[in-house]
């Protein structure tokens, strides 16, 4: 009963592995009837992973469930119709496709290990025609092959269409007046992206200093020491469409008095990372200059 149940344990935890015909069982476990071992896990993130072109793109590998060695070693590949490309490797530095290698060379195509089981390959400046389905692969070290030794992830390069055109805000506002403050912000549209704007104000030496961002998800994210203006309707959205995204703050103070920016980001939705936002893009443009008028003055 007590071995009945260890097995049991075993079984939940691995997957039984089915030998060759011309293989004995005995070889591998002599006192069990079939082979138990864990199979080899190699994963990536799952895609598509959307990205812009000019920008670093980063694809992380992790394997697990492996025999052998814990220090593990990676390929990466371009999966294509005409037939696989090879990029890099951990551990061979032949590897690199004739069509590639200068990229290579210049380190603008790299993979740096994280650890013995994971690593990640790095592309500095992507380009429209990186758009392909990579493939990191694990060289085994396996007694027995079973499990997946490569895993696949798709990768979308879209153009830099991102725009920023912030409108001047009146540069001198009296006291308890109305300040308007007024953002263009457009892309190209392109399926699963979206956009979000902030606008923040810099104030002498201080940092910038969020006020109100709106987006990626139609939702609203208020400065911590806008909170209560916001809740007392003294800070306004104004969405009248368009890509012209406008917020009013209602009875200035002289505290309001400094240097105000929009800033624009595209984002896209991670697949199987819940609501996890991925940035994959930031343009930010100032707006000028904002003096208030203390009232007595």
């Amino acid at each position: 009963m007590v071995i009945s149940l260890y097995l049991l344990a075993i079984l939940w935890r691995v997957k039984i592995c089915l030998l060759e015909d011309d293989v004995h069982v005995d070889d591998f476990c002599p006192s069990f009837s079939a082979v138990l071992c864990e199979s080899r896990v190699v994963k990536v993130a799952p895609g598509p992973l959307v990205r812009v072109e000019g920008q670093t793109v980063s694809i992380r590998c992790n394997v697990s469930d492996y025999q052998g060695p814990r220090d593990q070693d990676f390929e990466w590949s371009l999966v294509l119709e005409s037939g696989d490309v090879q990029l890099v490797s951990t551990f061979d530095a032949a590897y690199p496709d004739s069509s590639v290698k200068d990229r290579v060379n210049s380190g603008d195509i790299t993979v740096k290990k994280l650890s013995d089981s994971s690593a990640e390959l790095t592309i500095r400046k992507v380009r429209a025609s990186d758009s392909a389905t990579y493939r990191c692969s694990t060289p085994s070290t396996d007694s027995v092959t079973s499990g997946n030794y490569y895993a696949d992830v798709e990768l979308r390069v879209i153009g830099d269409t991102l725009r920023v055109v912030p409108a001047v805000p009146q540069p001198l506002v009296s006291e308890g007046q109305s300040l308007e403050l007024h953002c263009n912000a457009s892309r190209a549209y392109t399926v699963n992206t979206f956009l979000s704007v902030t606008w923040s104000i810099k104030k002498g030496t201080s940092p910038l200093e969020e006020i109100l961002t709106f987006g990626p998800d139609g939702e609203m994210k208020v400065g911590q020491n806008y909170v209560q203006r916001y809740a007392d309707g003294a800070l306004l959205l104004d969405l009248p469409g368009g890509g012209f995204f406008g917020l009013v703050l209602k009875g200035v103070r002289p505290q309001d008095q400094g240097s105000y920016a929009c800033t624009a980001r595209e984002w896209t939705r991670q697949p199987g990372a819940g609501k996890n936002w991925h940035k994959i893009l930031e343009r930010s443009e100032e707006m000028g200059n904002v003096s208030v008028t203390p009232l007595g003055e």
